[in-house]
């Protein structure tokens, strides 16, 4: 949707992110720390889970602003207990729900605790 308004600077070093990206003047939708849980309001155990109902529910946000994945141009991403392992595994899941040609600019911050006890939260910037 929003391809022509935006120019993203791929990282020189860590594959996956752009190390910018340039947006033309328009709308932006500003989408608050989002935090995955399953049906029943619990966090997940798994922390794969935790990771893919999060950026679901940060697209789940974006479509209600009228905006995709694609449309992404900064993440923030918070996560407990930060290690290696947690790393990688957010990369794997974020990589099968996010558009890999049009990669937001990012940062990953460990932090001590998240909302309910919540092991992941994400919030965004999306062109629209």
């Amino acid at each position: 949707m929003t391809e022509n308004r935006l120019v993203r600077i791929d990282a020189p070093l860590v594959p996956g992110i752009s190390d910018s990206v340039k947006v033309a003047p328009g709308e932006l939708l500003f989408v608050s720390g989002a935090v995955g849980f399953e049906n029943d309001g619990s966090v997940p155990t798994d922390f794969s889970r935790a990771v893919e109902l999060t950026l679901r529910d940060v697209e789940r946000a974006l479509h209600a602003g009228g905006a995709t994945v694609s449309d992404l141009v900064r993440i923030n991403v918070y996560i407990t207990e930060l290690d290696d392992e947690k790393l990688a595994v957010f990369r794997t899941v974020r990589d099968t729900i996010l558009d890999l040609e049009s990669v937001p600019a990012s940062t990953v911050i460990g932090v001590h605790s998240l909302f309910k006890d919540s092991t992941i939260e994400i919030d965004a910037i999306a062109a629209v």
